[in-house]
């Protein structure tokens, strides 16, 4: 019986140390690097279109693996897409479940955009003090890049968030990339149907 034990406590101990070993290698190779997760595609239109396109909330269930549709909650006093503009992302159709809120908070028009994440409800893991910026950067008349980020704005964030984000930075990434790539598609069909 005491044979069983030990060898049970070895297997246990063993199993920690693993588990330890991949958390430390998930963290280590988590896309969440230098306070920042980013993803950029190159998009072959002009640039004013992308940026155009990124404007309007309505879009985003064109192109979101995510969000299924965006509301605005001050579009009776600031335009869509402007600084100042607040807006409720929800998941799910019926507006239940996992929904956030975002503030434009800047802009540069046609180089950045960016906006506050608050209010988050009903997700896994949650992080104060979020924001993504959008980058739009000129290659040619009919090309360039966009760039999404999600990072810390303002103090840079406690250990347990940072652990959280280095965690939840592989599905943020992954969804970015979906999206971007849609973005990429209807852009560029939208702007060679013209």
């Amino acid at each position: 019986m005491e044979r069983k034990s030990k060898r049970w406590k070895k297997l246990l101990g063993y199993s920690f140390l693993v588990i330890i070993l991949l958390l430390g290698i998930a963290i280590w190779k988590s896309p969440f690097r230098d306070g920042v997760i980013a993803h950029t595609v190159e998009v072959e239109a002009p640039l004013p279109e992308v940026y155009d396109f990124l404007s309007n909330s309505d879009n985003a269930k064109r192109w979101s693996v995510f969000v299924n549709h965006i509301t605005t909650l001050n579009g009776d006093s600031v335009p869509d897409g402007q600084v100042g503009s607040r807006r409720r992302c929800f998941c799910k159709a019926d507006e239940t479940g996992t929904q956030w809120d975002e503030l434009i908070s800047e802009i540069e028009p046609y180089k950045r955009r960016q906006l506050l994440i608050y209010n988050l409800k009903d997700f896994s893991m949650t992080a104060d003090n979020l924001a993504t910026n959008q980058f739009y950067e000129p290659i040619s008349d009919n090309k360039c890049k966009l760039t999404f980020t999600v990072f810390f704005n303002g103090n840079q964030p406690g250990m347990w968030n940072w652990f959280k984000t280095k965690l939840a930075a592989y599905k943020i990434l992954d969804i970015f990339e979906r999206n971007m790539d849609n973005i990429k598609r209807i852009v560029e069909e939208e702007h060679h149907a013209k």
